[in-house]
């Protein structure tokens, strides 16, 4: 659940400075550590890193409703060493909080937005492991995310018997999780779709037809 959920706007108008972006730019830190968080309202950025002769390794899409900045916020070390590259993919509405508004008035009289910082911390934490440190098949890799997403919006999904429906997630932004090829994820996306496992998914929606088959595949 997001800031904006929690406490509405105004949370940002009282402790925010609001900005606005327009497509294709956005660089707030310029290689320098970071002091503010950042609450992105309305729109999406990218992450990516790019290396001398201009190839472009994506890293992250940031959607609204959704705080980023926080590791190099807590690290106080430049994000370049994350990415280099940070860039509104449209026009975004951003609000940013100071690190002193954190320590004195976010902390002492917000713990519910603490909360949710560390949980989206912990997500960023899974989304790592499962992009490099996991071992397991692709296919289950894949189920390991699907079951992350259904979790994490069991208030807005639904389910009648073994099947499940809830909010999607794009082939794109799975890739990027996964750290592989488009093309390579559609081959195991078929798999589990022969399987009888996924019926559908997309950025809008995602329908499990066997959540227990997921859940053991989940497992492995």
């Amino acid at each position: 659940m997001d800031w904006c959920t929690k406490q509405g706007l105004g949370i940002y108008t009282a402790f925010g400075t609001q900005a606005h972006v327009s497509k294709r730019q956005y660089d707030p830190w310029r290689g320098q550590p970071v002091d503010h968080l950042y609450y992105l309202y309305a729109g999406r950025i990218k992450y990516s890193k790019m290396n001398a002769d201009g190839d472009e390794k994506i890293v992250w899409y940031i959607d609204k409703g959704n705080i980023f900045g926080a590791a190099p916020f807590f690290d106080r070390q430049p994000i370049k060493n994350m990415c280099n590259a940070l860039v509104a993919t449209e026009d975004c509405e951003v609000y940013t909080f100071s690190r002193s508004c954190f320590n004195d008035e976010i902390v002492g009289n917000h713990p519910e937005i603490v909360s949710n910082l560390i949980e989206s911390m912990a997500y960023k934490i899974f989304l790592a492991v499962n992009r490099g440190g996991d071992l397991a098949s692709l296919p289950s890799r894949v189920c390991k995310v699907l079951l992350y997403v259904i979790q994490r919006q069991s208030d807005s999904g639904a389910s009648k018997g073994n099947k499940v429906s809830s909010e999607g997630i794009s082939q794109q932004e799975l890739a990027v999780i996964l750290g592989v090829h488009r093309v390579t994820l559609n081959n195991a996306i078929v798999q589990l779709k022969r399987e009888g496992i996924i019926e559908h998914i997309s950025k809008r929606s995602l329908v499990i037809n066997d959540i227990k088959q997921l859940v053991e595949y989940a497992r492995q």
